[in-house]
This record gives structure tokens, sequence and C-alpha cells, in this order.
């Protein structure tokens, strides 16, 4: 065999790694994928009271209760009213610790924590 010919299983070898790395690299740097996450309003209540999710994640509140509600946190957002069986939505996208509140219920309370 000529050296040429010893040396293609060897470079072939590496071409596969390079690939293989190259690709797990790019997963890796894109991150995971935005998921979607639920806090539902009933009984006067956020549930669950205490949400942490990743930016870019979207959280939608759905009012099961027999009344209108808000969710609202300072200037950050405010879902204005939302009307039994209906639902709003809010897509963060900086990190962060977000006190929220119903305005019509200010005992009504939750937090947002964004990674």
């Amino acid at each position: 065999m000529t050296p040429d010919r010893l040396n293609r299983p060897l470079a072939v070898r590496a071409a596969v790694l390079a690939l293989l790395l190259s690709v797990s690299a790019g997963a890796a740097a894109c991150g995971s994928r935005p998921v979607t996450h639920t806090v539902t309003i009933d009984s006067t209540t956020f549930q669950p009271g205490d949400l942490t999710v990743n930016a870019g994640d979207t959280i939608v509140w759905i009012n099961k209760d027999l009344f209108p509600h808000t969710a609202t946190s300072g200037g950050l957002f405010d879902s204005g009213s939302i009307a039994p069986n209906q639902s709003w939505q809010y897509t963060p996208s900086e990190p962060g610790e977000f006190d929220y509140v119903c305005s019509f219920h200010p005992t009504m309370k939750g937090r947002l924590s964004v990674k």
C-alpha cells in the first residue's frame, strides 16, 4: 500500500470528528427553544404564584375565575382587563425578578423570574 492509502482512513475519521464537533457546538450555541408556560387565574389566585422562565419564553395567563383580573408589573407589563375565560400572553426579553399583582384585587400577587 502507498503511504497516501494508509492515511486515508485517518483523514476520514478526522473529517467525521470535525463535523460532529461543529454540529455539537452549533446546537449548544442555539440554546433551548422557547417554551410556553401557563398561569391559571382561579379563586382570586395566580397558579403557580412563582414562575421561573427563560428570556424568550411565553407566559399565558388564563382567567378561569368568574370576574375580570389583570397581571400587572409596574412598568414592565400590564395585561389590562382579562375577562373570564379569556387569556393574555407576554414574552419577556430581559432577565430579572418581577413581582406582579391584579390591579383590581391587589392581594392577588405573583412573581415572574426570568433567567
